[in-house]
């Protein structure tokens, strides 16, 4: 098969394992042959992020240096400066964060978030949603409908109902959920993870064509049942 004629996440694999075999990346864990987390060595790391600067593949946030033109964001060892009202991105399509879950930061992600229409991915297991939200996952999400990827494996359970039938793109969607998961045309979405039993027996299981990764947990204790 030609490298066009496959789907970006297996070019995203073939990539890294070409940058594993030749020694510039290292594996750290894999999961039935799959590489799920890697490392490089700190010298190879700034000559990437030296590059994505250059070509404004990636802006890494500190609070000095704001961005309103890259497309992807990652805000990690400057979590509690940073201000999303400080200004918008509208071309943001890929928001990352990372490092210890920040219950303060919630406030000033929500209002970015709100705006940001054509965002497709949205990483969220360096923020921890606020106790005013509950066991629900804030319902502002479904509005993203360009969204392809969806962690929010960081926070705790969703018992509530989680209605993602407006995300028609989505493709991976990982998060602790326990209460009824409505998916609706499911037909894009590759990856499920954390998923409670109960949850996943009240899906529409036969729309799940493309479904490639599967990890089912008991609802009681959230101990593994099922790992596809």
């Amino acid at each position: 098969m030609m490298m066009e004629d496959r789907m970006m996440e297996d070019v995203a694999r073939y990539c890294i394992e070409e940058l594993i075999d030749r020694s510039l990346v290292e594996a750290v864990r894999t999961e039935r042959g799959k590489v799920k987390s890697c490392r490089i060595h700190d010298l190879l790391r700034d000559v990437a992020i030296k590059k994505a600067n250059e070509v404004n593949f990636v802006h890494i946030y500190n609070d000095q240096l704001l961005s309103t033109t890259c497309r992807r964001e990652v805000v990690h060892h400057h979590m509690d400066s940073y201000s999303c009202e400080r200004r918008v991105n509208k071309r943001m399509r890929s928001f990352f964060f990372f490092g210890e879950r920040n219950r303060t930061l919630w406030g000033s992600v929500k209002p970015i978030t709100l705006k940001l229409e054509l965002l497709r991915v949205l990483h969220l297991e360096g923020l921890h949603l606020p106790d005013v939200i509950g066991e629900k996952l804030p319902a502002f999400i479904s509005n993203l409908r360009f969204l392809q990827t969806l962690d929010a494996s960081g926070n705790d359970s969703f018992r509530k109902v989680t209605d993602l039938r407006r995300l028609t793109s989505l493709r991976h969607l990982m998060g602790r959920f326990v209460g009824d998961l409505l998916i609706g045309d499911a037909v894009n979405l590759q990856t499920l993870r954390s998923i409670s039993s109960y949850s996943w027996i009240k899906l529409k299981q036969e729309l799940l064509t493309n479904l490639r990764e599967l990890e089912i947990y008991d609802k009681s204790s959230f101990g593994l049942v099922c790992l596809l």
